[in-house]
């Protein structure tokens, strides 16, 4: 069904239009989530809250993307809002360290969808982009501890600097990329808790 016909029935309150995009679009919904929430109940709730928002808001819609987009998108933004509301990284490692073999956030699903690639893709270019324009060390120490899953002890041999240095080159490095990633805040903390 063309986009325009489904604003349409939307508007109108055609239960057979809502409905159908619910059946169409509440599993991959899901699992998009889940992505970046890590459990499956809280996803669950999140796409149908975004679903109950669009049926009572459904008078003023305003979709100026294909509807698939505009759904993804949707999802994507109130999936961050809720972990904003974690207030802080180590509720949030809490959150996360009780879920760890439900979490699948950062993988890259067969079926995935040009809308979430692309949100993914410019989620991990911004992470890159603000690794890149770090002083060398603290880089270097931040890209094998996170990018290449080394322990510090490992890095400080690699570096040939102490441990409490490399401690040191990560702690002011994580600084630096929190500062200059507040808007993806909830996603840098998830990168930096899944690596």
């Amino acid at each position: 069904m063309p986009t325009n016909n489904i604003i349409k029935g939307l508007i109108l309150g055609d239960e057979k239009t809502y409905i159908s995009l619910f059946r169409e679009y509440y599993v991959p919904l899901c699992a998009y989530s889940r992505r970046y929430v890590g459990r499956k109940d809280v996803a669950e709730e999140i796409v149908s809250d975004t679903f109950l928002k669009i049926w009572e808001n459904r008078a003023s819609i305003q979709i100026n993307t294909s509807i698939k987009s505009y759904l993804f998108q949707a999802v994507y933004n109130n999936s961050l809002y809720y972990l904003r509301k974690l207030k802080n990284e180590a509720i949030l490692e809490d959150y996360f360290s009780n879920t760890a073999s439900e979490n699948i956030a950062f993988s890259t699903l067969a079926d995935e969808t040009p809308e979430e690639s692309l949100v993914m893709d410019d989620i991990n270019t911004r992470i890159e982009e603000a690794v890149a324009q770090l002083p060398d060390q603290q880089q270097k120490a931040f890209r094998l501890k996170r990018f290449d899953g080394r322990k510090n002890a490992e890095v400080a041999k690699i570096m040939g600097i102490s441990v409490k240095t490399v401690e040191m080159h990560l702690a002011k490095a994580t600084l630096t990329l929190r500062k200059n990633l507040k808007d993806y805040l909830p996603s840098f903390l998830l990168f930096l808790l899944l690596k």
